[in-house]
């Protein structure tokens, strides 16, 4: 009896020191500001096999979802109205001319004959 506690004690031990590490590795891909910084951090999860537990796969989603958000930040737009998102310069007004002064009244010349 006193073996089996002796086991999951070192066990429980080896766990949170699992933890713990991926928790570190997580606050480190989460601070990153670029994608490349995410993936140096992300290699130095072990290649150890890690147990499952709900703690270490709620860890692991929140790494890939923080590495998920900076590969979405870094990629290119392919949408071909997100140019025309952005509104451009109006063009210059054009300039404003002064109303044409009113050409002065004459009378019909006197060879004219008013109908």
């Amino acid at each position: 009896m006193r073996s089996w506690l002796a086991i999951l004690v070192t066990l429980a031990a080896c766990r949170d020191k699992q933890f713990e590490r991926l928790a570190a590795i997580k606050t480190d891909v989460c601070a990153c500001k670029t994608v490349s910084c995410a993936e140096q951090a992300m290699k130095r999860v072990p290649d150890d096999p890690i147990t499952s537990t709900h703690r270490t796969q709620v860890i692991a989603r929140d790494m890939l979802d923080c590495l998920a958000k900076l590969h979405a930040a870094e990629r290119p737009t392919t949408d071909p109205d997100a140019e025309n998102a952005t509104p451009e310069p109006a063009p210059p007004a054009p300039p404003t001319l002064p109303p044409p002064a009113s050409a002065p009244r004459t009378a019909a010349p006197a060879s004219v004959k008013p109908p």
